[in-house]
């Protein structure tokens, strides 16, 4: 290095070393007192950025503006950016440095390193301001599967609006496949409640990602998204989808996505089209999401004409990708993986057809693959020794893996369709399966042993909760179970009635309510079967699993579940329910049902979680809540109740209410907030005048007048229908 000679020196007029970045302050210069400063401040030194030693300097200045104009609502942030310099070092004598060989290495060492950071730095080329001070990538934490299901209720942490991301993700689109005329989005831009809006724009001139980030796989497929795309959509998926850490082992997924395209172990293309189209809720970066409010409701099946999007587009691709691979016999698990993310986005998009189609798809694939039963419960036909199609596991985790996906897709046939008339797709009596294993066990790939594990086709087993081996989950497939039962009995009734099963033959020395000349179908064994073990299960919930917010945490799950048990009573019961009989036992349970899914509604609503984000069987517990508050409705308009109207009206406001706000995110929410408006119009025979809740909870409605007016009538004799039975308000603990 070059060296400073006396003139400038000290007394003694030796010569002093100027370091690389130093500068000497010959201003302050004294003969006894030398003065010295790093030429960069700390910020840009630790961040290995140019630095034009301005206080503050320009870089800080410009990254301090890039945070403040991107921070997160409630961010404290200083008003100047923080720009700091070294202390001058000052000394009393300062005499010439050695220059011994072992002071020469180390010099050139440094100068060395130095030259290698700014080459470094120079090949990459990254702005100062592409990675804000306050925008960081989500942390293992954030992506682990238990802080997927289970959010804080104290901060907006499970809202999608919470993530940051490359704001110009949208130009990584493929141009050949994609058509959508739309603008850049920028995703801090945020809703307080619903997350991301989909029509902020920001200006494209200057890109924010690097050039490495425009390398590609030369054998790349061509209706796929750029790979940086694809890896953000990925991670939402994992981050805010209730099921995507039981559909993958997450670890094993991510690290799938770091090999080449034409790696055995690399996705196929059909998984991950779908999952950029299930994915495509939870953020911005694929262009304007699909506004289901722009369709008219046109009835319960009627198919909406979803616009190009750009998650419409992928999941048509995955499904005639996924048909090409069926066809040659490749990749059958990560099929049936791919119809579950279909039948997820369908559902979400309220495509009845589609969903039924790829339901029934899904389920007949993974018969032959045997992921519907397990050894030694195997067919005593022995024209095919084998049991599947396909070789075993390897592994843990792949056979859990393989467990998973039977009872995701199990879960979803059996909850659209218990809001339908068809035909389930599997017998529950083809099934002998074991119930899945516990979250930690399926991450860590602990293998649990089959004589431990409870078959799904032993009853008692529904009712039987091994703490080692049971969690949210596996109460979770356990409820659908008891839902499959419940559609099953009302849509074989009649059937097995006919053919003279005794388990569905009323028996004729029960007292009848409601039926007149007929016998009660509810005093035949099989629905007294099914109505004692709604009631065991509701207290059989293990001491950990009862409460679905435990320790401020949102189980997505647990939550579900709840809803569940009560949706199946009033399944149960509201085919049989006469709300005009202050005596009729059914009425009394499924508005009770009712109540307490209202509880959960007003639970859930109490905390920030964001309500998007949960289970999409959710949106159908609250419109059948809805639906049996706008029965009672009508009984109490016939009554003149008016006191019993304004509360059941309240009750409909708030369900009305909650729909609407997760319809925010959800199509399939706003599609069960038409038909509950509808079902009101219909049953009531009037149009209802809602009111807005002023804090959390509804305010009593607005009376109708043409309903207050046709009950205002004096009445001359008793009133015909006792409703202060089934009408009075009650203090219903939300836990079962």
């Amino acid at each position: 290095m070059p060296k400073a000679h006396g003139s400038v020196g000290s007394e003694t007029g030796g010569a002093t070393v100027l370091k690389r970045n130093q500068v000497q302050d010959f201003c302050s210069f004294t003969p006894k007192l030398l003065k010295f400063c790093y030429q960069a401040c700390h910020q840009c030194r630790r961040r290995k950025l140019k630095c034009d030693a301005r206080r503050p300097c320009s870089t800080c200045v410009r990254s301090h503006k890039h945070a403040r104009d991107h921070a997160q609502p409630g961010a404290n942030l200083p008003e100047k950016p923080e720009c700091t310099f070294d202390e001058v070092a000052t000394t009393e004598t300062l005499s010439a440095p050695s220059d011994s060989p072992k002071n020469r290495f180390e010099r050139l060492e440094t100068r060395i390193k130095e030259l290698e950071a700014l080459l470094s730095q120079k090949e990459q080329e990254i702005p100062p301001d592409a990675n804000p001070p306050g925008s960081s990538a989500p942390s293992s934490t954030q992506n682990s599967p238990s802080s997927i299901q289970s959010v804080p209720l104290t901060s907006r942490s499970g809202s999608a609006s919470t993530m940051s991301f490359p704001s110009d993700l949208e130009s990584l689109l493929s141009p050949s496949t994609l058509d959508v005329n739309a603008q850049m989005v920028n995703p801090y831009f945020c809703n307080e409640n619903s997350g991301l809006i989909g029509d902020a724009s920001v200006g494209t001139d200057t890109p924010l990602l690097s050039s490495s980030m425009d390398i590609m796989w030369s054998h790349w497929p061509v209706n796929l998204p750029h790979p940086e795309l694809i890896r953000h959509l990925v991670e939402m998926f994992f981050l805010f989808h209730p099921h995507a850490s039981r559909l993958f082992h997450r670890g094993t997924f991510i690290a799938s996505l770091s090999y080449p395209p034409d790696h055995p172990d690399f996705p196929i293309t059909p998984i991950l089209h779908a999952i950029c189209a299930v994915s495509a809720i939870y953020t911005a970066a694929g262009g304007p999401r699909t506004d289901a409010a722009d369709f008219s409701y046109e009835g319960q099946f009627a198919q909406p004409d979803l616009p190009d999007t750009f998650a419409e587009q992928q999941a048509t691709h995955a499904k005639e990708a996924v048909e090409r691979y069926l066809n040659r016999g490749q990749h059958l698990i990560q099929c049936v993986q791919t119809y579950v993310l279909l039948m997820w986005y369908y559902w979400c998009h309220s495509k009845w057809v589609e969903l039924y189609t790829c339901s029934g798809q899904s389920l007949r694939v993974a018969i032959p693959l045997g992921l519907n039963i397990c050894p030694p419960f195997c067919s005593l036909h022995k024209s095919s020794p084998r049991l599947s199609i396909i070789s075993p596991p390897r592994t843990p985790i792949e056979d859990e893996t393989r467990r998973n996906t039977f009872w995701l897709a199990y879960a979803v046939d059996r909850q659209h369709g218990s809001g339908t008339g068809w035909a389930l797709s599997l017998d529950d009596d083809d099934i002998a399966q074991v119930f899945p294993v516990t979250m930690e066990q399926f991450e860590l790939g602990i293998p649990v042993n089959y004589n431990v594990r409870q078959w799904c086709h032993v009853r008692e087993a529904v009712l039987f909760h091994p703490p080692d081996i049971t969690d949210s989950f596996t109460l979770y497939i356990k409820s659908t179970m008891i839902l499959s039962f419940i559609k099953s009995f009302n849509h074989r009734y009649r059937i097995k009635s006919n053919l003279g099963d005794v388990k569905f033959l009323p028996v004729e020395n029960l007292a009848i309510q409601g039926y007149g000349d007929q016998l009660d179908i509810r005093s035949c064994p099989a629905f007294l079967e099914l109505d004692q073990l709604l009631v065991s299960f509701r207290s059989s919930f293990p001491s950990n699993l009862k409460d679905p917010f435990r320790q401020g945490l949102v189980d997505s799950h647990l939550y579900t579940t709840f809803l569940t048990l009560h949706v199946s009573i009033i399944l149960l019961h509201e085919p049989h329910s006469n709300v005009h009989r202050a005596n009729c036992t059914s009425a009394a349970k499924i508005l009770e049902s009712a109540r307490m899914i209202l509880d959960l509604i007003y639970a859930v609503w109490s905390t920030n979680y964001d309500i998007g984000l949960l289970d999409y069987f959710c949106p159908f517990c609250w419109y059948l809540a809805g639906r049996v508050f706008s029965r009672f409705l009508r009984a109490a308009q016939d009554a003149g109740h008016v006191q019993q109207m304004e509360t059941l009206r309240a009750e409909l406001d708030f369900v009305r209410m909650a729909l609407g706000k997760m319809a925010e995110r959800l199509p399939l929410s706003h599609r069960y907030h038409k038909m509950l408006d509808a079902c009101i119009l219909e049953v009531c025979d009037t149009a209802v005048v809602y009111s807005s809740p002023a804090d959390g909870r509804p305010v009593p409605a607005v009376t109708d007048q043409r309903l207050r007016a046709g009950t205002s009538v004096t009445q001359t004799s008793a009133p015909q229908h006792d409703m202060a039975h089934f009408l009075k308000i009650i203090d219903l603990d939300p836990q079962p």
